[in-house]
């Protein structure tokens, strides 16, 4: 016993119960001791759960929060930044390209609405050509068929003495069998600008109708009807282009009249 107590030298001056208490640890066998233990530790491990919960204080709360989030930075540093320097240029050198298309597409597009519209021109051209064509063609198949009808008659228009100043212009009015439609072509007259080289036909009693102005490369005229008991025909050089009575000078006539068969 006395083993026992210099062992519990750490308690002393234990009176009453306590003493009987340290007594009977220091009679207990060493399994017997271990067991104690065992069940002190178990003990000790249920009293979290045996007490209330208790809130610390927002100081603390703050402490207990500033030191985790420390802890979490510096187990978890950031990477470096690294510095983007190729983003300017690349920038600049796409903003450039994208410039570049641009003026391009805005360039080719303005090529072809210029080439559209010289196309669009160009084909309105063409048309008026064709009706014009086509125009001429039907006037000068009409003009054949007159020509070179059954019955036809061919009046000879020769120049005037000194009025021309030539002799070579000289021009044919074809009259068909109904004296009604007829053809006159001129050729050789010299070109007058800003005059007109107008037909007129001689009725019965010696005055001259209008018939027309003479127009194109080859002077033509022709037209359905002629005034009736026409005598003969002129063409005369006027200022105006639609007199209504000559009063330029008259530069080819013809009055003879020649049937064909």
């Amino acid at each position: 016993m006395k083993a026992g107590r210099d062992e519990l030298d750490w308690a002393p001056d234990l009176d009453g119960p306590e003493r009987d208490q340290v007594d009977g640890w220091s009679g207990l066998s060493a399994a017997e001791r271990a067991d104690v233990e065992r069940r002190n530790l178990e003990v000790c491990g249920l009293l979290p759960w045996a007490l209330d919960p208790v809130e610390p204080s927002p100081r603390l709360a703050a402490a207990i929060l500033e030191r985790a989030a420390g802890s979490k930075a510096a187990a978890f540093p950031s990477a470096p930044r690294r510095p983007r320097s190729w983003l300017l240029p690349l920038a600049a050198a796409l903003a450039v390209v994208a410039i570049g298309v641009a003026a391009n597409l805005a360039r080719t597009a303005r090529q072809q609405r210029l080439e559209l519209a010289a196309l669009a021109s160009r084909v309105e051209e063409l048309a008026r050509d064709a009706v014009e064509f086509e125009d001429g063609l039907a006037r000068a198949l009409q003009n054949l068929r007159l020509v070179s009808s059954r019955g036809v008659e061919i009046c000879p228009l020769r120049p005037v003495a000194d009025a021309a100043g030539t002799d070579e212009p000289h021009g044919l009015l074809f009259v068909a069998a109904d004296h009604q439609h007829w053809y006159v072509r001129v050729s050789g007259l010299p070109t007058a600008p800003d005059r007109f080289y107008r037909l007129w036909f001689e009725g019965p009693d010696g005055t001259l109708i209008p018939a027309g102005n003479l127009a194109g490369d080859e002077l033509e005229l022709s037209s359905p009807t002629m005034p009736e008991g026409t005598r003969a025909a002129y063409v005369t050089l006027e200022t105006e282009p639609s007199p209504a009575a000559p009063s330029g000078e008259i530069v080819l006539s013809g009055a003879e009249m020649i049937r064909l068969l």
